[in-house]
């Protein structure tokens, strides 16, 4: 019974924060200048920009597949086929697509299909997805160091900036819904516990089965022969990341109005990172929130360009997912389901 009620939590949650912080962050803009602006932006700027967003999400599927090659079928063998790129793109692709619906759900979809595309283990394909954000947190926290060096003379006003999201985040819920949430928290944590360590003791049931596989998962990325393309696929997902902020800029003349350059957007790209990072869906309401008021801070951009660039850019990314995954449940027959096949009992 947590498990569902701490899902409506975080799902009712999600949805007030973003809606709050999104009504915040478009206070007081004029629609009709806006409007004017994407009439006026160079739209020659979009191919480039879908390339760089779509070779970022191909590099990811690259680097997950290193993961997947190192873990086991359901016989505890190495499967002699590697991991299809293809399905592992179109999964990643599907899986942003859903990310819409609510935080994180995406992450189980794309395990959902690459366990049943591949005949792998749901547990031991969940266990290199999170691997994956377990990298990715840790790069994102050194290449967060970069932002003082960027913005160097308003890093503690950019500090008060970005914890306002999540202050409103929790202001959005009640008393008994942290409450909820917490305690919602602290069992799923003693049962993760419980899971590992009870694998530990108990080797031949199959609980046990399940914790080797999911601690298999996490571990492939210790395993894995290929530690320079892990490194070389990081970098260049995250250069992609940078100039997929940047871009947008160029095609709305901000880069030259404003003296943004790359470098510039470099750094607001890692700011505009918290608003995905805070649980809200696909990052609707605290990306627009921290991106404008970023803007106005660190360049005096007036709030209606400010405004135009973070719909611009949240909008045009959804619209992008949305149909990049719809067309890989067209090409591969994916699937919105998180249900697997039984290759986990």
């Amino acid at each position: 019974m947590a498990a569902p009620g701490k899902n409506y939590l975080v799902h009712v949650g999600s949805f007030l924060v973003a809606g709050g912080l999104l009504w915040l962050a478009l206070r007081g803009v004029d629609f009709n200048a806006l409007g004017a602006t994407l009439a006026t932006a160079n739209y020659w700027w979009l191919l480039p920009l879908v390339v760089v967003t779509l070779l970022s999400h191909w590099a990811r599927a690259l680097r997950w597949v290193l993961f997947l090659n190192v873990t086991t079928d359901s016989l505890g063998n190495i499967p002699s086929k590697t991991v299809s790129r293809t399905n592992a793109f179109v999964s990643v692709m599907v899986g942003y697509m859903a990310n819409y619906a609510g935080p994180r759900l995406g992450e189980i979809i794309r395990t959902a299909n690459v366990a049943r595309k591949e005949s792998r283990p749901f547990t031991t394909v969940l266990g290199t997805v999170v691997a994956e954000r377990i990298l990715d947190m840790m790069t994102f926290g050194v290449l967060l160091l970069t932002v003082p060096l960027i913005f160097s003379n308003q890093v503690g006003t950019l500090w008060t900036l970005l914890s306002a999201p999540i202050l409103e985040w929790f202001t959005a819920l009640s008393g008994a819904a942290l409450i909820g949430m917490a305690l919602a928290a602290g069992i799923g944590t003693t049962l993760g516990v419980w899971f590992l360590v009870r694998g530990f003791n108990q080797p031949s049931s199959r609980l046990a089965g399940l914790a080797d596989r999911f601690r298999e998962g996490i571990l492939s990325i210790i395993f894995t022969d290929y530690p320079g393309r892990i490194v070389l696929y990081t970098l260049l997902m995250w250069a992609c990341y940078g100039l997929m902020a940047w871009i947008p800029f160029v095609m709305l003349g901000h880069d030259t109005l404003y003296g943004i350059g790359p470098l510039a957007g470099w750094g607001l790209m890692l700011i505009g990172a918290f608003g995905v990072i805070i649980p809200s869906p696909g990052g609707i309401g605290t990306y627009h929130f921290i991106t404008i008021q970023s803007l106005g801070l660190l360049f005096s951009m007036e709030q209606t360009d400010a405004a135009t660039y973070a719909l611009l850019t949240h909008t045009g990314q959804m619209l992008l997912y949305i149909l990049a995954g719809f067309l890989g449940l067209l090409f591969m027959g994916a699937s919105l389901s998180t249900a697997t096949s039984s290759h986990d009992s």
